[in-house]
């Protein structure tokens, strides 16, 4: 038998109160001494007012799903958490899931929990007791009569998927893994808990912010009703938002003063409790109409806590450090004081801008300045996306062609259908067709290993894999290659396949220079056949300076729900087309390139190249027609062949 006092036992048969989160906090919570609160004893809504409309929303006769609250540090939002986890014990008990970005986080809320069960006795009662022989009272699981919480971190995606809840709390959900072990979206795991409480079902997320079109909260907070907290103007009467670009320090800089949007009465400190007394909300927006969201600033931190004139501080010093180039104290201003995210400088190429320059020819075909093709392959979950692009002289490029492979990338017959795209031969403006002379796919994604497997019977076609790698500074293309084991006929190999790095942030920002270039050398050029999806994606990323452990870094970023596929495989095909060895080519070679495509040029051009020492070789029939022959496997792309390429080495890419 389960070991709960017999009086719990029977306050099980009697009817269960009823009360909204705010009046049962006023009737029965209790802040514990030994709970490090500054001021503890009896709970008072009163002390701080604006948590009451907040606590109305969770309560169950509320008929929103969920509730977000934006706010400060210190501000309402874990002790609301608090009493409406204690109310929902007492009056409706149920699973109830607390998740927590950290273990020191889960832990240290593990302790305040038990503490303020044991504070409270018609909670206490009815809650196992630490050493209960057939029931559970742990650090991260806690039985009551008629449910259980369970306290988990966010960081394991298994800790979201494990138990069913009606009601669950996130405590600063901006701290968490954005991307839960791959497996996605934080919030959207944690309330698949609540499947099967649809109709009954609450989630509270209380949490700073953090970056614009990073920060969770601040989406969430967007969803729903977008309510702001306000004060009375004790001169005026009218309720108004407290903006801190507002407030004024005294003369002897050891105060602060709040003077009145509306009528300008000043304020002060000890102002607070009767301009926050009737602990007002603006009348916010419709939202998805299931989501109460609420934001509060440390402007409302009540009378005897962290008073104005310490933010006034606060700012000066994180002002101070920003203009020494440090960004990371006003972040810090912004998110835990303000409770606005903050938004970073960034560089970004605007999609619309290369779209307006799309030109009208045809995907599939290759334009006169092209006279090579590389192609990338990304890996995604359920598909493979294939990018073409077309080199000319000096690297002018042209986008080729798009394609999407829908299927499993475990599955053969993916890979097949990929296969017999890489050995298209697209027409040429002047009459011929060209093959893909180098394909990278990436090996980065969940198929590793079908990667490998793929590459390692392709390397006389010049298919490899690729692995990206962020660090600055790294080349477009490392040097050489290595090579990885591989699973094939039943054993491994261990030098099965050959694996090139390529330096993503290098690339990026050798494309971000190009995006700037309208005509001649250096230019990409897009189809106008090409989807305005595209064009967001290749402009997806920017770059960012920030600053960590005191250092300044520059990196590029994308917003969360952004999709950059389309920039990556770009980022593929400059890294292939430095594996043909483009980037060294001599104006010489690209005039033999030229006249192969175009054979009525040849004369005129054997008759220019006649003193060059590099083209005296006649044009040989094979370089003449582009038609691509396999050729057998070689040591080194050419490259990599003594820092020059010859005339040999590009036959084998044509």
């Amino acid at each position: 038998m389960t070991d709960y006092p017999l009086s719990a036992l029977a306050a099980s048969l009697a009817p269960d109160p009823d009360l909204p989160v705010d009046v049962w906090a006023d009737t029965y919570q209790v802040i514990p001494k030994d709970s490090g609160a500054n001021e503890y004893g009896k709970f008072r809504t009163s002390r701080t007012p604006h948590a009451r409309m907040v606590m109305q929303a969770l309560s169950d006769h509320h008929p929103c799903k969920r509730v977000v609250l934006m706010g400060a540090s210190q501000m309402l939002k874990t002790q609301t958490g608090l009493n409406w986890l204690m109310a929902s014990i007492h009056q409706s008990p149920a699973n109830f899931l607390w998740i927590l970005p950290t273990g020191k986080l889960a832990k240290r809320a593990s302790t305040r929990i038990a503490k303020n069960i044991a504070a409270v006795p018609e909670v206490a009662e009815r809650v196992a007791t630490p050493r209960s022989r057939d029931s559970v009272n742990t650090l991260d699981t806690k039985e009551y009569i008629g449910g259980a919480l369970f306290i988990v971190t966010a960081g394991a995606a298994a800790n979201l998927s494990e138990v069913p809840a009606r009601r669950v709390l996130f405590d600063e959900v901006d701290r968490a893994e954005l991307n839960v072990n791959g497996e996605g979206d934080p919030v959207a795991l944690a309330e698949a808990r609540q499947t099967t409480f649809e109709r009954n079902r609450k989630s509270y997320f209380p949490s700073s912010p953090t970056i614009r079109d990073e920060s969770i909260v601040e989406r969430l907070y967007l969803r729903g009703t977008q309510r702001q907290a306000l004060a009375e103007c004790l001169h005026c009467g009218e309720l108004q938002p407290l903006e801190f670009e507002r407030l004024i320090a005294t003369d002897d800089g050891q105060g602060a003063l709040y003077p009145c949007m509306h009528c300008g009465g000043i304020h002060t400190e000890s102002d607070k409790p009767r301009m926050f007394a009737r602990g007002a909300w603006s009348d916010g927006v419709g939202g998805d109409g299931e989501t109460e969201s609420f934001q509060i600033s440390g402007m409302f931190l009540p009378y005897g806590w962290l008073p104005w004139v310490a933010l006034l501080r606060e700012y000066k010093k994180a002002k101070d450090k920003l203009d020494e180039g440090s960004e990371e104290a006003m972040i810090a201003f912004y998110n835990t004081r303000l409770a606005r995210s903050w938004e970073r400088q960034k560089e970004q190429t605007k999609a619309d801008e290369l779209m307006a320059r799309a030109e009208p020819y045809k995907l599939g075909t290759a334009p006169a300045g092209v006279m090579r093709l590389t192609a990338a392959v990304d890996t995604q979950a359920d598909r493979l996306e294939l990018l073409v692009v077309g080199w000319g002289r000096w690297l002018e490029a042209w986008v080729i062609d798009y394609q999407i492979v829908r299927g499993d990338p475990s599955d053969p017959q993916t890979w097949a259908r990929l296969d017999a795209l890489l050995q298209t031969r697209y027409p040429h403006a002047f009459g011929q067709t060209l093959p893909i002379a180098a394909a990278f796919v990436d090996s980065g994604g969940n198929a590793t290993q079908e990667v490998y497997s793929y590459t390692r019977t392709k390397r006389h076609r010049h298919i490899f894999s690729i692995k990206g790698a962020s660090r600055p500074g790294r080349p477009i293309l490392s040097s050489k290659p290595s090579t990885v084991e591989v699973r094939a006929n039943g054993r491994n190999e261990r030098h099965g396949a050959q694996l090139w790095f390529v330096g993503t942030d290098t690339a990026k920002d050798y494309l971000a220079n190009r995006w700037r270039v309208k005509s001649g050398p250096g230019q990409i050029h897009f189809s106008q056949d090409l989807s305005e999806d595209f064009f967001r994606q290749i402009t997806s990323e920017y770059r960012v300076t920030v600053w960590k452990h005191g250092h300044r870094l520059s990196r590029w970023d994308k917003k969360q729900a952004d999709r950059n596929e389309a920039l990556d495989l770009m980022v593929y095909n400059c890294a292939a087309a430095q594996y043909a060895g483009l980037h060294k080519l001599t104006d010489a070679h690209w005039d033999k390139m030229a006249a192969a495509l175009n054979p009525d040029q040849i004369s005129l051009f054997v008759n220019e190249a006649a003193s060059a020492p590099v083209t005296t070789i006649a044009v040989s029939d094979d370089l003449a027609k582009p038609d691509y022959t396999p050729v057998a496997e070689q040591a080194a792309p050419p490259h990599i062949n003594h820092g020059r390429v010859t005339l040999a080495g590009l036959r084998r890419f044509s």
